[in-house]
């Protein structure tokens, strides 16, 4: 068999293909659309990222729905708007519910009807701390921080005075300084709760104006006074106790408050307070998740300066988990959507009777059919004005980190269409003026049984082309356009250089 015959089989059998795949990718996209497979497998991956395997509990589910309830993740889940858009949204939630009785399954979005189907990595991190408080309890374990600093430094600067002022016999001395020193320190404090300053800067702070006020106490002795000297040596002593540095919480200690069941009276009422309620309102949380989020916490511990250094390094920390778990989230996907693409493949290629061994033998053996489509799949390259670009599988969870802005994938989209549609056309056009060796036609059903007289048993050799036509329709009309494309190319190139000689 010649060469330039091998490649015009082989462009014919690739433009059949494509033919078929677009329609199994309309298919699959439209039953990965109605049964929210995205979205569906999605909401799973969260579960056991929470629950550590795949057999998770109504637990871990309850935890999950719980996060699923952040209006930043609720945003995330866009419908349309209008009387037809509710109808048909109807009549794809009833389809669901239908395929859920059917094969039941159960409805992963709980009370909900849907879900989105993808979720940002610093939505999700932010939702978990919401979900949490980290924040919140973070900002108040720093308030109390500031101001237990304040009032223990405070009455170290008391403690002196009143020495002071028992040796001087002066109830009143230094009063209105005294008074200005704890008025700045009210608005440190306060100026820190407004989110002005961060907490180590308001400690600085702090401790600048105590230091200043005992220098000034130390200007104000006489030089001849009697407590002159006993005095001045503890000043000494208070100004390096009024730079000790209160120790603030980690953020290993602060995550552990909310996910574990120590002790709270040791806290400020006010927050222990507050983390009794975190606690009651997270009593859902898996104990695998626990463990996995005091590592997390433990790594962000290790990387960060401080508290609120810490929170951010803990949202990261947060982020990359979910990336990293996302990534083998949809590798499972992909091989799941590649089987449901091979099933879906194979029904069609048994509804259109599209066996690959009679298509090559029918191209081998056909040369108006063999050139028809030739002149098709050429027609159908020239036009396209790039090649098709490389896609996700249909149903496949989008990419984590997309390298394409908005703007491009909105420009690749358009001319992924462009592209089809002109297939679509030229494949329309064959389809009408060829009889392809496709259909259950008479021609062909004859065809297709004196080529399978020497296997014995009947429509083995049919069902075996309709099997390996169905794995050919998986692997996507993208697949197919390209390798068309790289295959007129060989064959114009080979025609080309014959001309010359």
């Amino acid at each position: 068999m010649a060469l330039p015959l091998v490649i015009d089989i082989a462009i014919g059998t690739i433009f059949i293909y494509l033919t078929l795949s677009l329609l199994a990718s309309e298919v699959q996209e439209i039953i990965t659309t109605l049964l929210q497979w995205r979205a569906e497998h999605l909401k799973k991956s969260i579960e056991v990222l929470f629950s550590g395997n795949s057999e998770t509990s109504s637990t871990d589910r309850t935890f999950t729905n719980e996060l699923y309830r952040s209006p930043l993740i609720q945003s995330l889940n866009q419908e349309a708007r209008g009387r037809f858009a509710r109808f048909f949204r109807r009549i794809g939630q009833t389809i669901g519910d239908l395929y859920r009785t059917l094969s039941g399954t159960r409805n992963v979005f709980g009370s909900q009807r849907s879900g989105p189907s993808y979720i940002p990595s610093e939505t999700f991190s932010v939702a978990l701390m919401q979900q949490l408080e980290i924040d919140a309890l973070s900002q108040k374990f720093s308030e109390w921080t500031i101001r237990q600093f304040g009032e223990e430094k405070l009455i170290l600067v008391q403690d002196i005075l009143d020495a002071l002022r028992y040796s001087l016999g002066d109830e009143s001395l230094l009063e209105n300084e005294l008074a200005a020193l704890k008025r700045s320190l009210n608005t440190i404090v306060n100026d820190f709760m407004r989110g002005r300053t961060s907490l180590s800067s308001s400690i600085d702070l702090a401790t600048q104006q105590l230091v200043g006020f005992i220098d000034n106490t130390e200007l104000s002795l006489s030089d001849n006074h009697h407590c002159q000297t006993i005095i001045r040596q503890r000043l000494p002593y208070l100004r390096q106790a009024l730079s000790v540095r209160s120790l603030e919480p980690t953020i290993v200690e602060v995550l552990s408050l909310v996910i574990s069941q120590s002790d709270l009276r040791n806290l400020p009422l006010d927050i222990a307070e507050m983390v009794a309620r975190i606690r009651q309102n997270n009593l859902a949380i898996p104990p695998q998740l626990i463990r996995n989020l005091l590592a997390l916490a433990e790594q962000a511990q290790a990387k960060a300066t401080g508290l609120d250094d810490g929170v951010r390094h803990l949202e990261h920390e947060f982020a990359t988990w979910f990336d990293r778990s996302m990534e083998r989230a949809s590798g499972v996907y992909r091989r799941n959507a590649k089987g449901i693409g091979i099933i879906i493949g194979f029904l069609i290629a048994a509804g259109t009777n599209s066996d690959t061994f009679h298509i090559v033998n029918r191209l081998s053996r056909d040369s108006a059919i063999r050139s028809s489509i030739t002149q098709a799949a050429n027609q159908a390259i020239a036009d396209s004005t790039q090649v098709l670009a490389p896609a996700r599988p249909p149903g496949a969870l989008p990419d984590t980190a997309s390298p394409l802005s908005p703007s491009e994938q909105t420009a690749t989209t358009r001319s992924l269409q462009t592209d089809l549609e002109t297939v679509r056309d030229a494949v329309d056009g064959t389809l009408e003026t060829l009889p392809l060796p496709l259909g259950w036609n008479a021609i062909n059903l004859e065809q297709q049984r004196v080529e399978g007289i020497g296997w014995g048993i009947p429509f083995l050799r049919q069902v075996l082309g309709w099997f390996i036509t169905g794995i050919a329709l998986s692997m996507g009309a993208s697949f197919w356009y390209d390798l068309l494309g790289k295959v007129v190319k060989v064959r114009n190139t080979g025609k080309v250089e014959r001309q010359n000689d």
